[in-house]
């Protein structure tokens, strides 16, 4: 049965239970040991009057069974509730049949096998040993309405006891069988109930997450990126020919590093999480906008689009960051493939900076969480006077 398939979709419980196979097993069983009674009745030598009492008899009693025996068993494996008045009187009219059928042949006996072991699927257990052991010592009953001696009768009763003794014990395990089936059942159901609603909640929060890392993502990017542009464009238009110019240079430098870093996100986004993306072309058109060298060690190949992102996103702040810090100064970009791992640096010959020194920006520190959050290495290589590195390594 599949996993996926709706509890008010699935099937009757008495369909997969071990236990109500056996149930029909034991139909089979009742239906071949009355025949074979029937049989014996007729084979015997009593009138042929009491034959067809005795047959008339167990009639009945399949009648009785198919009447209402069945439906009450059938129900209780199906659904673990039966009513007890009505298994009641099953349980006194299966024994006011039995009665008159033994005393009328006793070639009958035979069938107390399938009539006392049917009994033990209906509920409460207490009624059914009640009429197990009547039942039970129908030989004795017999043996005294046919006058049998006294010592005769003495030995019927070991017989009988060890009967009822022995239809008891195996009832009591039929029942905890039930019961154990039914239990297990239901845990089954409570456990995928319980794991429903745990996938329910994990997409909740797995939700609320990735909204959160898609809102900051546009905060840091298309956000800022616009508002450089706005600024720089409000500023050129009051400037000279020369400011412009300049001006217009950096419109261009901060479109372009947006745009290569929104469609790197577009392509992270519409892929799955299994698929893979190139990062080469994005941090190339990044170092290219910003007039930055570029090269590649080792061979290219695709990265998961979280990697991707976060290889895009630090070579961004770090071109900003030397744009903001170094201008004028040589930048190199350097991505670098390696085994297991994928690492990119941004290195510039500026004047360099304590990386000790306390900052008010929240740029690095913020790509350093990612990077982290994505068990990768973050690294700030500088000094004053001697340039500025940073590293960047993650999981491929």
């Amino acid at each position: 049965m599949p996993d996926d398939l709706p509890l008010a979709e699935r099937p009757d419980p008495v369909r997969p239970h071990a236990w109500n196979r056996g149930f029909r097993y034991w139909e089979c069983f009742f239906a071949v040991s009355t025949a074979a009674v029937v049989a014996l009745v007729w084979n015997g030598t009593g009138p042929v009057g009491a034959e067809l009492a005795a047959t008339a008899w167990i009639g009945a009693l399949v009648l009785w069974y198919l009447a209402l025996g069945r439906r009450l068993i059938t129900t209780a494996l199906g659904t673990g509730e039966m009513d007890g008045r009505l298994a009641l009187v099953y349980r006194l009219g299966v024994l006011a049949l039995f009665i008159p059928l033994v005393l009328t042949d006793r070639e009958a006996m035979p069938l107390l096998a399938p009539v006392i072991s049917h009994l033990f699927w209906l509920v409460s257990l207490r009624s059914t040993v009640v009429v197990v052991v009547a039942l039970s010592f129908m030989p004795l009953l017999v043996d005294a309405v046919e006058g049998d001696a006294l010592t005769d009768m003495l030995w019927t009763v070991p017989f009988c006891a060890a009967t009822a003794a022995f239809s008891i014990a195996v009832g009591m395990f039929v029942h905890r069988v039930i019961d154990q089936s039914f239990e297990r059942y239901e845990l089954i159901e409570e456990l995928e109930s319980s794991r429903a609603e745990v996938a329910r909640l994990s997409h909740q929060a797995g939700a609320a997450v990735e909204r959160q890392r898609l809102g900051a993502e546009l905060h840091d990017t298309v956000t800022q990126g616009l508002s450089s542009i706005i600024m720089l464009a409000q500023a050129a238009r009051s400037a000279d020919d020369v400011r412009r110019q300049e001006h217009l240079r950096l419109i261009e430098q901060t479109a372009r590093a947006n745009l290569a870093e929104a469609r790197a996100m577009v392509e992270a986004l519409a892929s799955g999480e299994d698929e893979a993306v190139q990062a080469e072309s994005s941090i190339a058109e990044l170092a290219g906008g910003a007039g930055a060298a570029f090269a590649v060690e080792g061979r290219p190949r695709p990265l998961t689009p979280a990697t991707a992102v976060v290889l895009v996103r630090a070579v961004q702040e770090a071109l900003r960051n030397a744009e903001k810090h170094a201008p004028g100064a040589s930048v190199r970009v350097a991505l670098a493939y390696r085994e297991s791992t994928v690492a990119v640096s941004v290195a510039d010959d500026g004047p360099g900076f304590d990386p000790e020194a306390p900052v008010s920006g929240f740029g690095l520190h913020g790509t350093r969480n990612r990077v982290v959050g994505l068990g990768g290495t973050f690294q700030v290589d500088s000094a004053p006077g001697r340039g500025a590195t940073m590293r960047v390594e993650a999981p491929a």
